[in-house]
């Protein structure tokens, strides 16, 4: 992943033939950060732009001249220099095939043409935020979801104010209905959010008239995607052809007839569903193929250590076993390596059933004290590496109504990551307090969370200046203190530091 860093500027590559589409991409980046853009037609100039600039985030069309996107992709991702660049594909074709090859070959996000200015701007800053997959070569298929859309949106423009009531009544009970008296005005309404699904636009109005206001809508990158119906009497037949030349998918004759108004938008409404399922389907197997590679990734992470500890432990110990007390040093070690290595697999278990709503919470009351103390034991190599100071004032007899392996899980979680993001002052507090219905644990470092994701704090794939971490710590510790009927929360600032408050209830 890109480590976000509000001093130094983002240079991004935009690789697009157009050059239409090149200006709308540079405005979104220009709108996100302080960036520097390099920008080519085709991948051959690309590869070229790449070799002598340090890119931090690639942007490329599929359909490319000389050879496609997605071969440029493999490139990039086969590349040492080049593998860990985030990769926004965008494309004009929804093909599943096509969107699973993207996977595997490594896409960051993989954007549907046409996209808007906002749906441009959240898949850029999900690629920043969100790790870089390698590229896979496989012939399996992430199953897509598919999930219901949002209202459709329908703007009625037409400079007699009947005519936009009379179809007005006929949609409003079924869409999201929107009016405009004259193209300027429709205009404003098409570049603000929540844009239009449809338009449907008279083509005789003063001043402008609906073939220009038609000609604006499809000539600009961030609205071209919004379909056009034209409203027309029944001579107009050359304007309707001319319309329909124009980018417009339809035309109602006026005056309107209720059901053909139905039927037409009802039809288009077809097409303009298809595409946000599969939109849908496109972000859900981008999302699967990335909780796939973190999954793997964490569990590396977290069994390199144990494994690697208990083998130099067991060699040691074969070479120690007349050596009554240095052999059960090893062996606890050994033991210990064991139990944080069986924590780690209940707690991705647990963690995966909670993401599936599939828990079974089986609750029992435990002392706090004691919990902690067992975390803090496997974290001492860390404690004494950054020689940090545990100031520990939980209450001895504080007890709260959850589950050991899952809280020990969470606790882990917050404890590592402050120490980890504890540096002005090394230390940390831990202390305890107790109302009518929870027990609350404060943990505090005297470091602020920076800037930048203060908002996204409890995020997944969230992290800062730590990129070899999945950033799902924060994230995990959430999901199992709610699990336990729990919450928690943090505030923090430049002179407080940073304060995470975990609250577990006291009885069932």
């Amino acid at each position: 992943m890109v480590t976000i860093s509000p001093s130094q500027p983002l240079t991004v590559l935009v690789v697009e033939p157009f050059e239409t589409i090149r200006t709308m991409i540079a405005n979104v980046l220009n709108q996100l950060s302080h960036v520097d853009i390099i920008q080519s037609s085709n991948a051959t100039d690309a590869l070229e732009k790449l070799e002598y600039n340090d890119i931090n985030l690639i942007i490329a069309e599929w359909d490319l001249p000389k050879f496609s996107g997605i071969d440029f992709l493999k490139k990039v991702r086969t590349t040492a220099r080049t593998a860990k660049i985030p990769f926004v594909m965008t494309s004009a074709t929804i093909e599943q095939a096509h969107v699973v090859k993207a996977i595997q070959c490594g896409v960051s996000e993989y954007v549907v043409k046409p996209f808007s200015s906002k749906i441009l701007a959240s898949r850029l800053q999900r690629a920043l935020t969100k790790p870089v997959r390698p590229c896979k070569e496989s012939s399996q298929q992430p199953e897509p979801a598919v999930t219901p859309s949002d209202d459709i949106h329908v703007l009625i423009v037409d400079d007699v104010a009947d005519n936009i009531k009379i179809i007005s009544d006929i949609l409003r009970k079924d869409y999201k209905v929107k009016a405009a008296l004259n193209g300027k005005k429709a205009l404003q309404i098409c570049t603000k959010d929540p844009q239009p699904d449809i338009v449907l636009l008279d083509i005789m109005m003063p001043e402008m008239d609906g073939l220009e206001v038609c000609k604006r809508l499809k000539s600009d990158p961030s609205t071209q995607h919004i379909t056009v119906i034209f409203l027309s009497a029944l001579e107009q037949t050359e304007h309707i052809i001319k319309g329909l030349e124009l980018g417009a998918v339809d035309y109602i004759t006026k005056p309107a007839n209720p059901a053909i108004v139905k039927s037409r938008v009802q039809a288009h409404c077809r097409s303009i569903e298809s595409n946000r399922i599969m939109r849908t389907q496109i972000d859900t197997m981008l999302e699967n193929a990335r909780l796939r590679d973190e999954f793997d990734n964490l569990n590396q992470n977290e069994l390199i250590q144990p494994v690697a500890n208990i083998k130099n432990s067991t060699e040691q110990l074969v070479n120690h076993l007349h050596d009554a007390e240095k052999a059960q040093q090893y062996i606890d070690f050994i033991q210990q390596s064991c139990s944080n290595l069986q924590l780690h697999i209940d707690s991705i278990s647990a963690l995966n059933k909670i993401e599936q709503q599939e828990y079974k919470l089986t609750p029992k009351q435990h002392k706090l004290s004691a919990l902690i103390k067992d975390t803090l034991g496997p974290l001492a190599t860390m404690i004494n590496q950054k020689q940090i100071t545990v100031h520990n004032t939980i209450d001895t007899e504080g007890c709260f109504f959850g589950e050991q392996s899952i809280t020990h899980a969470l606790l882990t979680h917050l404890l590592k990551n402050a120490l980890e993001g504890t540096k002005s002052d090394p230390s940390i507090k831990l202390s305890s307090t107790q109302n009518d219905q929870f027990l609350v644990l404060k943990i505090h470092n005297p470091d602020p969370v920076p800037e930048p994701i203060r908002a996204q704090f409890f995020d997944k794939f969230v992290t800062y200046g730590k990129p070899e971490h999945a950033g799902v710590g924060t994230y995990a510790a959430k999901l199992l203190t709610e699990v336990q009927r729990g919450f928690i929360e943090y505030r923090t600032d430049d002179n407080l530091g940073t304060e995470v408050f975990v609250s577990l209830p006291l009885s069932q």
